[in-house]
């Protein structure tokens, strides 16, 4: 397990919580298709790409995989790993840059919202604060919010409206 991990506030390696139970998370297991827009901080629409994510339980981790296709035809793939540091709390980081310079701690709220704080992992300092809000089982709308180093200035924004096209289970929803 990951050093930083075991030493968050109110983690406790003896307790066996599993991810298969929480309320939110498992209901984003599949694959998920959205339309991603980014802004400046005033507003202004920066770019528009697509996004496939496969997003799954293996092992009481999460595992999830992103496939970013830009207009211009470039594909970024990253992964995201995660583990359960509380009830309700999961730690996701990745392997990918820029993303291995973060930490994102991800919280269930309610029945239907997630938010993910992420963090530079070594200062500390807030980069982003992002809202996922599950409207059903197939469709959710994402919100996130940019913030600049270190003074934690707003520098954009980005939304995203997704729908899941595919279960874990090989269940096709044909939603396009």
């Amino acid at each position: 397990m990951n050093k930083s991990m075991t030493n968050l506030p109110g983690f406790d390696p003896n307790i066996q919580i599993k991810l298969e139970n929480f309320k939110v998370l498992p209901r984003f297991v599949g694959t998920w298709e959205g339309n991603w827009i980014r802004l400046d901080e005033d507003g202004n629409e920066i770019e528009r790409f697509t996004s496939l994510l496969n997003q799954n339980i293996v092992n009481n981790q999460w595992v999830q995989t992103n496939q970013n296709k830009y207009p211009d035809g470039k594909i970024v793939n990253i992964s995201f790993f995660g583990k359960i540091v509380g009830a309700g709390k999961v730690l996701f980081e990745s392997p990918d840059y820029p993303y291995c310079n973060f930490q994102m701690m991800v919280e269930e709220y309610a029945d239907n919202i997630i938010i993910i704080r992420v963090s530079d992992k070594i200062a500390g300092f807030p980069l982003a604060l992002e809202t996922i809000n599950l409207i059903s089982d197939t469709e959710r709308i994402r919100t996130l919010q940019k913030f600049k180093l270190p003074d934690g200035k707003l520098s954009g924004f980005m939304i995203v409206v997704e729908n899941k096209i595919l279960r874990n289970s090989g269940r096709d929803y044909g939603v396009k």
